[in-house]
């Protein structure tokens, strides 16, 4: 044991020369012990024999032993300088082999050929070939060592001899030496070899291991998507089913309308919830930093969800600190998304008592301190044992909590994704039975120094539109051309948009909706609008709007996708539409939005 012990250290020892980037894949980091510990082998060997040289022969014979091993040894740290500097494992091993290879047979040829005590060194040829090169080389470095043993047989045996083979008691030491380094280079090789499975087993044990928890994580995630779709969707088919009923009454038609508003509402947030959290995964999530009101976001997201929280019979509070921040810079969007899951977790599973949301300041150091949102709440509480994995994907406190309260366990892990995307963290206290305390911290001031595109979207505008809804407008006058291939969405938007005075033509592509909008501009009935899809057949809307616009078309163009995304928004603005509009639309949004761009 204590030897496995000494020998593993002597690997950890080979590790520490080895360039921290190349630890990374298990391939390249195994061919670079191998060389570095070669070339340490190589050097000692040829110190330890340059000085038996010099105590045994007069200089102007040792000269000859001397001069090989000294440029072995140089040449062996010139590829571990190349190897600091380049990276490039599979060609320094390979030079590294034929190096020892070239000085074992310039040794061999000053000391004697088949009479030189260097030749234990051949028989570590193949060791070393397979080590660095791979076992296609075996072959071939075997097949030249015994060509070159033939080739000093075969002068010995014509009787040409080469001058400077030791004799006696000189050539028992200088074979002893050799016996010892080649015997621990081959050991070492082969040691290095079984080290080398033993981690490729472990990981490739590792591997299968998180092989089957994803596969697990993945079926849980199957099975809680799809319960969080099933549930919503059995009422909207069967709420559709009701209003078909002839002998239904007004107040279970709204109440049929109303369940069927609120679950589809549910199906839009599910969805939402798993883009974000894809897009948090992936690094892929765009955080918009400008200046926010930290007072301001905490202030609308208790006015959306006071009302959730009365419901259920709770008190929901905002307690200001003193010497609070009027400005922070972060992204006031996120920042609102990660309060609204934790306020909207802690009054989901609070039944009495009250959720509070304390924001305060944090004095730091040499720097302007950070801002901290506590919400605390007088709820179930998690268990010790369970706080990490409520921060996980597709993770609640314990399965009969998802059953009892629902929610598929996304909101606290975009939450934490966000918060650490923002230059924060998220922590939690808790206790079971007597509530939570989720403190999310956030740096006061710029990250990165520097504003981001359209920052200039501050938190009143993004919070604002869903806390206080202007009223929309009743009737609008005008034309507008709706490119749309969907013939239920066009549907909809007609009945929608003709009940408030707007008069539609419809295009089913994109190449129709450009003939459609340049056709009415030079007849002079040009329409006040553009609804552009961004997704239809044969030309898309981004083609079909940058067309427009490259023909000299000035009106509105009002972009509609499904894709939802923030960078969505961006590009759709870069071909140059003029507003954005999610589907699905909003009716009082939609109206409102071209009710502003009809009056420019």
């Amino acid at each position: 044991m204590a030897a496995a012990r000494r020998a593993l250290g002597w690997v950890e020892l080979v590790d520490r020369w080895v360039p921290a980037a190349l630890h990374r894949d298990p391939i390249v980091r195994r061919r670079a012990r191998v060389i570095v510990f070669n070339v340490v082998v190589l050097v000692s060997y040829s110190l330890a024999r340059i000085g038996l040289e010099l105590a045994l022969e007069p200089f102007a014979s040792a000269w000859r032993t001397i001069l090989p091993l000294g440029f072995g040894s140089a040449a062996g740290l010139g590829i571990t300088a190349w190897l600091w500097r380049r990276g490039d494992t599979e060609r320094a091993a390979q030079v590294g082999m034929w190096l020892v290879v070239g000085v074992a047979v310039l040794f061999t040829l000053a000391k004697g050929g088949m009479r030189s005590p260097g030749l234990f060194w051949f028989a570590v040829v193949p060791v070393l070939a397979r080590a660095c090169a791979g076992s296609r080389t075996v072959i071939a470095t075997t097949a030249g060592v015994a060509a070159f043993l033939v080739a000093c047989s075969m002068l010995d045996f014509l009787g040409i001899e080469l001058s400077g083979a030791p004799t006696g008691t000189q050539l028992a030491v200088e074979r002893l030496v050799a016996l010892l380094a080649a015997t621990v280079l081959c050991g070492g090789l082969v040691y290095m070899h079984g080290v080398f499975e033993e981690e490729a087993q472990r990981a490739l044990v590792a591997a299968r291991d998180a092989a089957t928890s994803a596969s697990r994580a993945k079926s849980l995630f199957v099975a809680n998507v799809s319960h969080e779709i099933r549930t919503p969707m059995t009422a909207i088919l069967g709420y559709t089913d009701v209003l078909a009923e002839p002998e239904l009454s007004e107040t279970e038609r709204r109440e049929a309308i109303e369940t069927l508003r609120r679950n589809g509402h549910h199906l839009l947030a599910l969805i939402n919830d798993m883009l974000d959290l894809s897009k948090i995964e992936a690094g892929g999530l765009e955080v918009r930093r400008g200046e926010t009101s930290p007072i301001s976001v905490s202030q609308h997201v208790v006015a959306l969800l006071r009302e959730r929280a009365r419901t259920k019979g709770l008190l929901l509070e905002l307690e200001l600190a003193a010497e609070l921040p009027d400005r922070i810079w972060s992204d006031a969007l996120r920042l609102q998304q990660i309060l609204v899951n934790l306020v909207g977790n802690a009054i989901k599973f609070t039944e009495q008592g009250g959720v509070r949301l304390l924001v305060s300041h944090r004095p730091v150091s040499g720097g302007a301190g950070e801002i901290c949102f506590d919400v605390i709440d007088s709820g179930i509480g998690i268990a010790p044992a369970d706080r990490e994995r409520v921060f996980a994907p597709f993770s609640q406190a314990d399965a009969s909590e998802s059953r009892r309260y629902g929610g598929t366990g996304l909101g606290l892990a975009i939450s934490l994704g966000l918060a650490q995307q923002l230059g924060g963290k998220l922590e939690l206290e808790s206790e079971l039975g007597r509530g939570s305390t989720f403190r999310l911290r956030l740096p006061v001031g710029a990250a990165d120094g520097s504003p981001r595109p359209g920052a200039e979207l501050h938190d009143s505008e993004l919070v604002l539109r869903e806390s206080t809804p202007n009223a929309a407008p009743t009737t609008l006058r005008g034309r507008v051309l709706v490119a749309e291939d969907g013939v239920d969405n066009q549907r909809l938007i007609q009945r929608l948009l003709s009940r408030v005075g707007l008069e539609l033509e419809f295009a089913s592509d994109g190449r129709s909706a450009i003939d459609q909008a340049l056709a009415a501009e030079r007849e002079g009935r040009p329409f006040g609008a553009v609804l552009m899809d961004m997704q239809m057949p044969e030309i898309d809307g981004y083609a079909a709007t940058q067309a427009l616009r490259d023909a000299g078309f000035t009106r509105p163009i009002i972009a509609l996708s499904a894709h939802a995304m923030i960078e969505d928004r961006e590009r759709c603005l870069a071909c140059g539409c003029n507003a954005f509009a999610a589907k699905p639309f909003d009716r009082r949004a939609l109206v409102e939005l071209l009710a502003e761009h009809l009056s420019k």
